[in-house]
């Protein structure tokens, strides 16, 4: 029995000798994930709308991302943070995506006053990043490394003063508009495009963001005779009150629409009625929109019907335009970063979406930034709309269809 025992032993000990004596597989390097900050204004003004929409969008496209192998063999790694639509909120959120969870890569927000308080903290830490406002003061000089996929407030402008008076004719009109930042760009753009045109200005009324009776601001309007009336609102939910508060003061008067009332002209008509908007156009984005009997805007409505797969629920009550917005965003960010080979660093990604972003086939439709706008898209990605006229998935119809 000793015997057997002691030669088991020799046996065992001699493995362990062999063992040592072979050369170590080397280990597998496991990449760290890339983390992705949201930083969103998931409570607060714009919660409803816009944040929740822009974060389905991001965590499909990163979802389908890291099912093919991430970045680089990079997983992505969300981390979510709620400026709760306030500038000093967000900026201690922004420090604490930059600096204690030291992200890759911001998406977000979409309130242009946000970003402008949290800016100088992504601009020290070369964080790239993309969000959704409109301020023209967002230049490439103040924010070097951001982006944005809102069409901006000179571009609204143009285009709503091109359908006030070439297409309506209109030789008076009057503005309504929030007090935010981007309304106010897009107040003084259009002042000097009708003083370019020679068309009057009768007169300009604002509105705190989130009021819901605009009666007093139409009545100062009324007195000053316009023939059109230009509406910007931040939301879905202003442009529904601002409607209602003219329809029932009776006020029948052409309402040319911004942005908001053709992206979320679901919302507005459920606030103000259908009969409000009869007499009513907007503005979308071109991949977003179709003629009745012509092409469906099918890479959208192939968008829609994956956020429903994906998240169900929230899909069903998310802006399906917001979240196509980040979906492309997102896939964007994985192009440059891919582009510049694999580096996150902001000054390497700038540079390439300044110079490469046309080449990135989206939803939404064709980039067009450079190195002096950080606007990813221009005038021709933008149509005028008919709000009240809405197809599958709310997609719009263009009032310049034949």
């Amino acid at each position: 029995m000793n015997a057997i025992r002691f030669t088991s032993q020799r046996r065992v000990l001699a493995a362990a000798i062999l063992a040592a004596s072979l050369p170590m597989a080397p280990a597998i390097a496991q990449e760290a994930p890339a983390k992705i900050g949201l930083f969103l204004e998931l409570t607060g003004g714009s919660a409803s709308t816009t944040s929740e929409a822009s974060q389905l969008g991001v965590e499909l496209a990163i979802s389908e991302i890291n099912a093919a192998g991430g970045i680089g063999g990079r997983k992505l790694q969300m981390v979510v943070a709620d400026t709760q639509t306030d500038a000093t909120v967000g900026v201690g959120e922004m420090k604490r995506l930059v600096l204690q969870d030291e992200v890759d890569f911001v998406f977000g927000p979409v309130i242009s006053q946000v970003f402008m308080a949290a800016a100088p903290v992504v601009n020290e830490a070369k964080v790239s990043s993309i969000g959704s406002t409109g301020s023209m003061a967002i230049t490439p000089t103040f924010a070097p490394y951001y982006f944005s996929t809102l069409i901006n407030a000179e571009v609204q402008a143009k285009k709503m003063v091109s359908q006030a008076v070439d297409v309506r004719k209109a030789k008076k009109v009057a503005i309504l508009s929030d007090t935010g930042a981007q309304a106010k760009d897009f107040v003084a753009a259009v002042k000097k495009e009708l003083e370019a045109r020679g068309v009057e200005l009768t007169g300009t009324q604002e509105y705190q963001y989130r009021a819901t009776d605009m009666t007093p601001q139409f009545l100062a309007l009324r007195r000053s005779e316009p023939e059109e009336l230009l509406f910007f609102t931040s939301s879905g939910e202003d442009g529904g009150h601002a409607l209602k508060s003219l329809s029932e003061l009776g006020w029948d008067i052409h309402v040319t629409g911004n942005w908001s009332i053709g992206a979320f002209a679901e919302i507005v008509e459920q606030i103000a009625g259908k009969e409000a908007m009869k007499n009513v156009t907007g503005a979308n984005y071109r991949g977003f929109t179709y003629c009745k009997g012509g092409e469906q805007p099918t890479a959208f409505l192939d968008l829609v019907a994956k956020a429903k797969t994906f998240a169900p629920d929230r899909a069903a009550r998310a802006s399906m335009t917001f979240v196509a917005l980040f979906y492309d965003a997102t896939y964007l960010m994985k192009a440059a970063v891919e582009g510049t080979g694999n580096k996150w660093e902001g000054p390497a990604i700038a540079a390439w979406i300044e110079k490469n972003a046309g080449s990135v086939k989206g939803v939404t439709g064709v980039y067009t930034p450079s190195a002096t706008s950080h606007f990813l898209y221009d005038a021709n990605a933008v149509v005028t709309v008919i709000p009240s006229e809405r197809g599958e998935a709310n997609i719009q119809e263009r009032a310049d269809c034949s």
